[in-house]
């Protein structure tokens, strides 16, 4: 179930795991319900868990110089939330991870983790590749941010996103896309 819908969000193929290997897997998660607004982690925090949302959305933000929250990335279904990066360097979490709807999260710690690739040894280089297709996702960000105007990347984020985007806020994507809610919404009235 777990690693179904992470597979298929990073296009893996499922049948390289037995079905006694995929119920491993999700048994060594714990679920948990985090309520909208709730945070994962908040910076400075260190982080015990690697989190997997299963179903919502969570976003990543930071304080910016002005003291005002930049939004910089959305966890979306079938991915794991961003707080990993504190979860696997062992270091405190420079953002904070909050989830924008009722979501259902499943989670893991790290000694499940080492077990759980002692068990299953091949899904350590899956999760390397799954971990190296999300650092591509995140230069390709950064590099259409340069590459795209706001509105121009607002298509390829409701291109991205689909139906999901209208669980975000809208001052959470126009801080996503680096412009006020004001800009967004004559991008919006443009495009609608």
């Amino acid at each position: 179930m777990i690693l179904e819908k992470l597979f298929k969000e990073f296009d893996v193929d499922t049948s390289l795991f037995t079905s006694k290997e995929a119920e491993l897997f999700d048994n060594s998660f714990e679920k948990i319900l985090v309520k909208r607004n709730g945070f994962l982690i908040r910076e400075g925090e260190l982080e015990k868990y690697s989190y997997f949302i299963f179903d919502g959305i969570a976003r990543c933000w930071t304080l910016n110089d002005k003291g005002e929250e930049q939004t910089f990335w959305f966890c979306k279904e079938g991915t794991f939330s961003m707080s990993n990066i504190s979860f696997t360097l062992k270091k405190k979490s420079d953002f904070n991870v909050q989830t924008l709807v009722d979501s259902i999260i499943y989670r893991i710690d790290k000694d499940s983790v080492i077990q759980i690739y002692e068990v299953i040894p091949h899904l350590k280089a899956i999760f390397d590749d799954m971990t190296a297709i999300l650092l591509s996702r995140i230069l390709k960000r950064n590099i259409d941010l340069i590459k795209y105007s706001p509105e121009q990347y607002y298509l390829l984020l409701m291109a991205q996103y689909g139906s999901v985007l209208n669980f975000i806020p809208l001052k959470d994507i126009a801080s996503y896309l680096g412009i006020t809610p004001q800009a967004l919404s004559r991008i919006r009235k443009r495009v609608f």
